[in-house]
């Protein structure tokens, strides 16, 4: 058995996500039984983890559930079972732009590791249980069909096209169309419609009207194509839909971009309309159709009701902060998996706050956690177009987690609408009848194991802290080997601007004048040129000594020591450091004593 326990999700333009399973010993113990996850979802597609066993290796494969014909997705994603002693000797094996179809619809390696280093390299625990990371990213879903365009069509287009050369001979049009008729646009004769395909758990076509849904026939002469995303469907809620739309190949290509679209609760959608004749699409009978789904989230709209009060006859509020009070009623709606929520509008501060409660939150099943992320949006009314246009609440998306109680105390959501403009008369956020709507983008949803801090986070832990001190000592080491590197510089070209130049005999120290002084380097030369040059690399590493890192608030101490010339060198690179000690003199280093300059500011950049 193999039980999600924690997600992550990255900030990356690929929207990583990072599963933990934790992996029970049937899949060591049992050699004929495949262990298989339950359903998860992530790029808007389903997924499960698999398990083989042979008598000596052990095999894992990422499978891809909602499987369609026309269908390809390719995925980044990446294997790795924790180890518990370090994280340098984690096993992991990785793949990118990994091809799922309906014919191989699970990618994985079947040789992953010895069942033996399970044990013996210490991954599993005292009760033959790992711990599994999967991460999954960069999930993209490409559907590539062809519109069959009837021969009838194709008789039609052929004369339209004439028409449309002789249209200023009336009685020739007047002719073709009593040969060939008319049509409803949305008649079967001018509708072509593809196979249907799953993504996002709705199954969804295209439909396309070859000359749009606005002409009273089939001989529109503006040569205006609309298509379609319907969703076949899953009528319970709207749903946001992004999407990119190719017509044709080669030089007869019609490119939509980024299509952002919403399916109402029949599962139609406002639709593509390009100025572009469709008889240019067609080769030998048919329309290349290339789709890219990339986005696909219900929605569901609450409406709270706002009182105004104190209004005198001028139409000013007698008291600023008890003008708009919100009604009592509260508003209840329901996310994807059909739980109950409610939204309640407070307008007691200077801004209006929403607060959400999860009224279901009793049915959480024991020991698990419910993960829940969601975007949500004020309502906007442009009264003169009619136009409504959703604006995020700042803050989103926003997400919790959630275990099994008798109630749940809610999250407070600000917007930036301050009650003052409520009052105002004509408010944009407010109907006709004084309610504020609202509606909810319901993102993720996650039913993880274990609802309580378990020795399984401990491992995870460990690494993080295993890792963060690496960082450290190597940042250490960097800045010691930058400043051997700025002092080179520098007395590099102060020898060039005396016009001398080295031997192999030529200690650096002994370059000066007449006097004895060598080269001058002093820490606030290093030090300018070290933050200098971190400004330059987008603050990478920081002050002195690298970054700081911190650890709920407190400083992490790094495991430094500090080398002869008075800087830190890493720990574990100790040995080299003394070998430093031993180098020949033709060889630039901090280990001569330097002459300290005469009572001068030194402001050099490199």
């Amino acid at each position: 058995m193999a039980l999600l326990y924690r997600l992550v999700k990255l900030p990356d333009r690929f929207q990583t996500h990072v599963f933990t399973f934790v992996v029970t010993k049937s899949v060591t113990r049992d050699p004929d039984r495949d262990v298989t996850s339950k359903e998860f979802a992530c790029g808007h597609q389903k997924w499960s983890i698999t398990f083989s066993r042979t008598d000596k290796m052990l095999g894992a494969y990422l499978v891809w559930k909602s499987a369609s014909e026309s269908v390809r997705v390719y995925v980044d994603f990446t294997f790795t079972i924790l180890n518990r002693e370090h994280f340098s000797v984690n096993e992991s094996f990785a793949g990118k732009q990994v091809k799922f179809t309906t014919d191989c619809p699970a990618q994985g390696n079947r040789n992953y590791i010895p069942v033996s280093d399970l044990y013996g390299r210490n991954f599993t625990d005292a009760n033959g249980e790992f711990q599994l990371e999967l991460s999954i990213g960069h999930v993209r879903t490409l559907y590539d069909t062809e519109f069959c365009v009837p021969t009838s069509l194709t008789s039609r287009l052929m004369h339209h096209h004439h028409q449309i050369q002789n249209h200023h001979n009336p009685a020739a049009g007047n002719a073709l169309q009593h040969q060939y008729g008319t049509a409803s646009p949305r008649g079967s004769k001018c509708k072509l419609e593809t196979s249907y395909f799953t993504f996002g758990g709705f199954d969804w076509n295209l439909a396309l009207y070859p000359h749009g849904v606005k002409d009273a026939s089939c001989t529109s002469v503006e040569g205006r194509m609309s298509v379609y995303l319907n969703r076949c469907t899953g009528f319970d809620h709207q749903c946001r839909v992004r999407y990119m739309l190719v017509l044709g190949d080669g030089d007869k290509r019609l490119d939509s971009g980024v299509l952002d679209d919403v399916s109402d609760s029949d599962g139609k959608s406002y639709g593509w309309h390009p100025r572009y004749k469709f008889s240019e699409l067609v080769t030998k009978g048919t329309v290349r159709v290339h789709l890219e789904m990339l986005l696909a989230n219900t929605l569901s709209e609450v409406i709270s009701s706002i009182v105004i009060t104190g209004i005198n006859q001028h139409g000013v509020s007698s008291a600023a902060s008890s003008g708009v009070v919100a009604s009592p009623t509260k508003t209840q709606c329901y996310d994807r998996d059909k739980h109950a929520w409610s939204i309640r509008s407070d307008c007691q501060s200077e801004t209006v706050r929403l607060h959400m409660v999860y009224k279901d939150i009793q049915n959480v099943p024991r020991n698990h956690l419910r993960y829940v992320c969601w975007t949500a949006y004020l309502l906007r009314y442009h009264g003169k177009t009619g136009h409504v246009e959703p604006v995020p609440l700042p803050g989103a998306p926003f997400s919790h987690y959630y275990a099994t109680d008798a109630t749940d105390e809610g999250i407070i959501m600000e917007t930036d609408i301050s009650v003052k403009e409520l009052r105002d008369s004509g408010c944009p956020f407010l109907t006709d009848k004084g309610q504020l709507r609202v509606q909810v983008e319901w993102e993720e949803s996650y039913l993880l194991f274990q609802a309580t801090y378990h020795k399984y986070d401990d491992v995870s832990r460990t690494h993080n802290y295993q890792m963060r001190r690496e960082i450290t000592a190597l940042q250490a080491e960097n800045y010691s080997l930058e400043r051997q590197l700025f002092s080179y510089q520098k007395s590099m070209s102060l020898v060039q601007s005396r016009g001398t130049t080295y031997s192999d005999d030529l200690d650096p120290a002994d370059v000066g004048d007449g006097d004895g002084g060598g080269v001058p380097v002093d820490d606030r030369d290093v030090q300018l040129h070290h933050q200098h040059q971190h400004q330059h690399q987008g603050g990478g590493g920081g002050g002195s000594g690298g970054s700081a890192f911190y650890d709920d608030g407190a400083p992490l101490q790094s495991s430094v020591v500090v080398g002869p010339d008075g800087y830190p060198v890493a720990q574990h690179h100790q040995h080299h450091h003394q070998q430093q000690q031993h180098t020949p003199h033709h060889q630039i280093h901090h280990h001569h004593p330097l002459p300290q300059p005469p009572q001068q500011h030194h402001h050099h950049h490199p």
